[in-house]
C-alpha cells in the first residue's frame, strides 16, 4: 500500500510540473504581424513624376497594395501578405517595356523591336525586416493606375541592372 501511495504522489508531482511548463510556454508565445501598419500618406510612391494611388495593383496571382508612399503589402502567388518598405532612388536606367499592341518604338543594336517601348525606369529597393529580405528591381509607371517591374525581386542591384526588360505589368484594381 505504501508503494502505491508513493507512486500516486510521484504521478501527481510529474503532472503538476508538466502542467506548469506548458503554461509558461503558452504565455511567451508572440504573434508577428506581417502586414503594414503605417498610416496613410494619401498616395503611393512617386515614380518619375507619376504618383501611384494608395490601392491594390495586381499582376496575375501577385499583388502590391500601397499603404502609403513608403510601404506596401505584397502577396506573391496567393501566399500571406508581407509588408515591405519601399526605397525609390533617383538612379535611372533605360529599359524595354513590353508593348502588347506591338506598336513600340524600341530598338536594340539597330534592330527595331515593335513589341517594346524604350522607357526610363527607376531603381527600387523593397525590404522586409521581419523576414530579413531585400529585393532589387526597376519600376516604371505608365500612369497613376499602372506600373511595370523588371522582375519581382533580384537579390542584388547588378542582377536588377541586367534584367533590362520591364515585363511584369501591374494594374490598379
Amino acid at each position: 500500500m505504501k508503494n502505491i501511495i508513493i507512486r500516486i504522489i510521484i504521478s501527481i508531482v510529474v503532472i503538476l510540473v508538466i502542467s506548469a511548463c506548458s503554461k509558461d510556454e503558452e504565455s511567451t508565445t508572440t504573434t508577428i504581424t506581417y502586414t503594414c501598419t503605417g498610416s496613410s500618406s494619401g498616395s503611393g510612391p512617386t515614380i518619375g513624376g507619376v504618383t501611384l494611388k494608395e490601392a491594390t495593383y495586381t499582376s496575375g496571382s501577385n499583388s502590391l497594395t500601397f499603404v502609403n508612399s513608403t510601404s506596401a503589402n505584397s502577396v506573391y502567388s496567393g501566399q500571406s501578405p508581407f509588408c515591405y518598405t519601399i526605397d525609390l532612388t533617383s538612379t535611372t536606367a533605360s529599359m524595354l517595356k513590353t508593348n502588347s499592341a506591338n506598336t513600340g518604338n524600341a530598338t536594340m543594336n539597330g534592330v527595331s523591336l515593335a513589341g517594346y517601348d524604350n522607357v526610363t525606369a527607376y531603381y527600387t529597393i523593397m525590404a522586409n525586416s521581419v523576414l530579413n529580405t531585400t529585393y532589387h528591381m526597376y519600376i516604371y509607371a505608365d500612369n497613376d493606375s499602372s506600373f511595370y517591374l523588371n522582375a519581382w525581386g533580384y537579390d542584388s542591384k547588378s542582377k536588377a541592372d541586367a534584367g533590362y526588360v520591364l515585363s511584369k505589368h501591374y494594374t490598379k484594381q
